[in-house]
């Protein structure tokens, strides 16, 4: 290896890189932060002298700047390391698209881009690895600071001709990679040189632009549009440039720069008509930034929030037919939102509640019904559901009352069944399973102290004895009795952390178990029959409210 292509970590002069806009954004998960880390670790016990980062391009500007061409990504995450090590570098990088602002600084002092959510994502990582072994810092602060004399990190060192265009390299280098998104590209539309649009015009875009883009990362908020065909694209840009454009987005999914491509195109139309590319790129961006708008005001919209919720999961009622609603209903919310309550009706079916019933075959429905409800519920307490746990999870209708009275079979089942209700019963009371023989007499005499004449009249089938419930916690219990089930829901709605398995408990589920509906809530070894109809009429109010 040719020693003057080198540039050690440790040597890298004071100097201050800067990433120019036709670079992605800095975009490293966990993985590629660990496995870096993995690699520099096991490095350090190895016989080789030199581990190489893979090339670093750059480019001496005539301004005296040094354009970061290819490597930035871990040129990045080398600095993030160093930060973390407490080993903080002289040299910087500034980010020409962040207002020229400094990793040292947006590290300590974050903005709001997309940018700034990956890279403390990235510091997030690095803290996570050195905090599994407490050895690790010192190791690879030993390595990375030269003090380990006869092994090198470095950066094979790259300099372009001064002849050479920067982006031509850039795309040259990045050919047959991972190619750049539609969304990408229509960004360079907007920032390459000599489009017409001002210095100042480019920054305001470039910031907008992060900030919207920020602002899709948020599950909630992507939980309550219909994007069913962009969920796994590598940005969520472009699905709003889908709206904008009419795409189809089948076609966007089958040809990853389709949407480019009609961009483009609209762009070319524009320039013609208005024979001015800086009021066709301008137009442009407007009609984007009042359909974000527009999205943002539904999404703080409570209302407008779950109705569009409800519609994503249970229609097939695309962005691109809803922005075109929005506008039949002259830009205005009100009317928009009327036109999403018919839409809600005209999928349920304009019929009473107690039409609604359980069945083998009818979950989709219910589900459908109950997640209404759930909304409905959540509105009223002005509080979110949360579709984006709702549609990260499986879900069954649950019998709040267990609608079976014949003993479980299987021994592993008798038994976790039978010390749930153990939990929830007196000493005296386990002292009369003493003398049964067999788990179905003990399963009778359990069903006894939890049961009298005022469950005896439930409609087990009925919404009075419904409730929508996350599989996972509905299937582990298996008919327990009602305060064995209350205790697991209740004690799981209340652990904050737990949500972010995908355990949610929706309000409507958990004001039943509560019995936040019911008059005389005094007791709860069981839900009686006025439990049940105290829930019915209360599901009753909101869905006849709606309907």
């Amino acid at each position: 290896m040719n020693k003057e292509h080198e540039l050690p970590i440790h040597d890298i002069p004071e100097v201050v890189f800067s990433i120019p806009w036709y670079q992605r954004g800095y975009r490293w998960t966990r993985d590629e932060v660990w496995a870096l880390m993995d690699d520099l670790l096991a490095f350090c016990s190895e016989a080789d002298e030199v581990y190489c980062l893979q090339p670093l391009v750059l480019e001496r500007r005539n301004d005296g700047k040094t354009f970061v061409v290819d490597g930035q990504q871990r040129l990045t995450t080398i600095a993030i390391i160093l930060h973390a090590l407490k080993s903080n570098p002289d040299w910087d990088i500034e980010y020409t698209t962040e207002g020229n602002r400094k990793l040292s600084d947006l590290l300590s002092t974050p903005g709001h881009s997309i940018n700034d959510y990956f890279r403390k994502r990235a510091q997030k990582a690095v803290e996570e690895w050195l905090e599994i072994d407490s050895s690790r810092c010192a190791s690879l602060k030993y390595l990375l600071t030269g003090k380990q004399k006869a092994k090198n990190v470095v950066f094979l060192r790259h300099e372009i001709a001064k002849d050479e265009d920067g982006r031509v390299v850039f795309q040259r280098l990045n050919a047959g990679k991972t190619p750049l998104t539609s969304s990408e590209l229509i960004r360079a539309l907007f920032m390459e040189a000599g489009n017409g649009l001002a210095d100042g015009e480019k920054a305001d875009i470039a910031k907008e632009w992060d900030l919207i883009e920020s602002a899709m990362t948020d599950e909630q908020f992507w939980a309550i549009w219909d994007n069913s065909d962009f969920r796994d694209v590598p940005t969520r840009m472009d699905f709003l440039f889908s709206i904008v454009a009419a795409i189809n987005p089948q076609k966007a999914r089958q040809d990853g720069l389709f949407i480019y491509r009609e961009m483009e195109k609209v762009v070319q139309s524009e320039t013609l008509a208005q024979k001015d590319k800086r009021k066709a790129l301008k137009k442009m961006w407007e009609t984007t930034l009042r359909c974000w708008w527009w999205m943002q005001s539904c999404y703080a919209d409570e209302e407008a929030y779950h109705l569009l919720g409800w519609l994503a999961q249970f229609t097939g009622r695309g962005t691109r037919r809803l922005w075109e609603d929005w506008q039949k209903a002259g830009n205005r919310m009100d009317a928009f939102k009327v036109a999403l309550r018919r839409l809600v009706i005209d999928r349920l079916g304009d019929r009473d509640l107690d039409s609604f019933r359980y069945g083998e075959d009818n979950s989709n429905e219910l589900q459908s019904l109950f997640v209404l409800l759930n909304s409905l519920e959540a509105q009223r307490r002005h509080i979110r559901f949360r579709f984006d746990l709702y549609r990260k999870g499986k879900w069954d209708i649950e019998h709040i009352a267990s609608q079976t009275d014949k003993p479980l079979k299987d021994p592993a089942d008798q038994k976790e069944w039978l010390e749930l209700a153990i939990n929830e019963m007196s000493e005296d009371e386990r002292r009369k399973l003493d003398g049964c023989t067999t788990f179905e007499e003990r399963w009778n005499k359990v069903w006894g102290m939890f049961s009298n004449e005022e469950t005896a009249g439930i409609d087990k089938h009925g919404i009075g004895n419904l409730a929508l419930l996350d599989s996972g916690t509905n299937r582990a219990y298996k008919n327990a009795i009602f305060p064995a089930k209350r205790r697991t829901i209740l004690g799981k709605s209340q652990k904050e952390e737990e949500k972010g398995k995908n355990v949610y408990i929706p309000p409507a589920t958990e004001a039943a178990f509560a019995k936040s509906y019911s008059t005389a809530a005094a007791q709860m070894r069981y839900w009686s029959q006025k439990d049940a109809e105290a829930y019915l009429k209360g599901r009753k109010e909101l869905f006849d409210g709606f309907m």
